[in-house]
């Protein structure tokens, strides 16, 4: 079977195009966030299962409360963006043109189930943060900087990367905070994660496991991520989420399946000195790798600079967030990165 996707690289980092379609006009489907049970259970059938029946846990702690926040604030995307591009394969807009119908087929069905269950995912986490009585979160406006179906399953496979590294720092949150009843749940939407994901991966020509430890994250750098997809001003109760926003860090030149240097740069309105600065990755389950970061030139604000990558020392494949921060550590963990990050995160793909 082919799929009508171009050759890629093995090798991808988070870059900005053009939008395919601004959707900041289009409601969310199935009368998401708030369906009736008529639309409930049709996005049930079409997920394949159901939301969990189980009596929900009768208290929530403050940092359970904040994870929930979180994954109701990524699903909501993560529901918008496959609607999306559901609507483009349907549409046979430019750039999402299939030439072989079992394929289109048969993507398309695929997409749709994935786009269910990723519904079920926001009403689970809402309706947990509704039983303690705090109000839900509530979709945003978004845009997607993707022009065809290849970038779009590119960037898919981006982000649900980071939902995987994110939904292990949740988990391990849930069982510091005394949450345990809600950690059986999370646990089985990450391997609906990853089974997704490996099909992701199949598309484009890859293995379709990425790593034996996949790469762990922090909620932070994910908050941080999925904002970038969201239209400014647009998020009605984000205010609510206690989590951090870092400054953008963009990928001048990306790293390959070597070693080698690679250049970003980043905004700064605080005086910074050059010599406390450094590139920290955060790759598979290893302590976080930490670079000198030289700074190339700076003006209006903008940072430019450069750092090694260091891949063939570290095995650097899969997953990399980098980040830039203003101690050298060490570092025994991605939240500890995450305390001390002045940009970022930066994602690279390796394999």
């Amino acid at each position: 079977m082919y799929f009508y996707i171009a050759a890629l690289l093995g090798i991808a980092h988070l870059t900005f195009a053009a939008p395919f379609l601004n959707v900041s006009t289009r409601p969310l489907p199935d009368g998401m966030p708030n369906p009736g049970p008529s639309e409930l259970k049709t996005i049930e059938q079409n997920a394949h299962g159901t939301l969990p029946n189980g009596p929900p846990p009768t208290g929530i702690s403050e940092g359970g409360i904040t994870n929930l926040k979180l994954i109701a604030f990524n699903e909501l995307f993560e529901v918008a963006f496959f609607d999306q591009l559901i609507t483009n394969i349907t549409e046979k807009a430019p750039g999402y043109r299939f030439s072989n119908e079992g394929d289109y087929n048969f993507v398309l069905n695929g997409l749709k189930v994935i786009l269910a269950q990723e519904e079920l995912h926001a009403l689970d986490a809402n309706n947990a943060l509704a039983n303690v009585g705090v109000d839900p979160i509530e979709p945003c406006r978004y845009s997607f900087p993707v022009e065809d179906f290849d970038a779009a399953i590119l960037l898919a496979t981006t982000f649900t990367d980071v939902v995987l590294g994110t939904l292990q720092d949740v988990v391990e949150r849930f069982a510091i905070d005394g949450d345990i009843g809600l950690s059986r749940a999370i646990s089985s939407v990450i391997g609906q994660e990853g089974e997704q994901q490996g099909w992701f991966r199949i598309m484009q020509g890859k293995v379709p496991s990425e790593l034996p430890f996949l790469t762990t994250s922090d909620l932070n750098f994910a908050f941080t991520v999925t904002q970038s997809f969201t239209v400014p001003d647009t998020c009605p109760n984000i205010n609510t989420i206690p989590l951090k926003t870092f400054a953008p860090l963009n990928a001048i030149k990306g790293p390959t399946a070597e070693t080698g240097s690679i250049k970003v740069s980043f905004h700064s309105n605080d005086k910074i000195d050059e010599d406390t600065l450094w590139l920290t990755y955060i790759n598979q389950q290893n302590l976080p790798i930490v670079e000198s970061l030289q700074v190339i030139s700076k003006g209006n604000g903008t940072i430019t600079a450069k750092a090694l990558f260091p891949y063939d020392a570290y095995e650097l494949n899969g997953l990399a967030i980098a980040a830039v921060t203003t101690t050298k550590g060490p570092f025994p963990n991605a939240h500890s990165v995450a305390k001390a990050t002045l940009a970022g995160p930066g994602l690279f793909i390796i394999n």
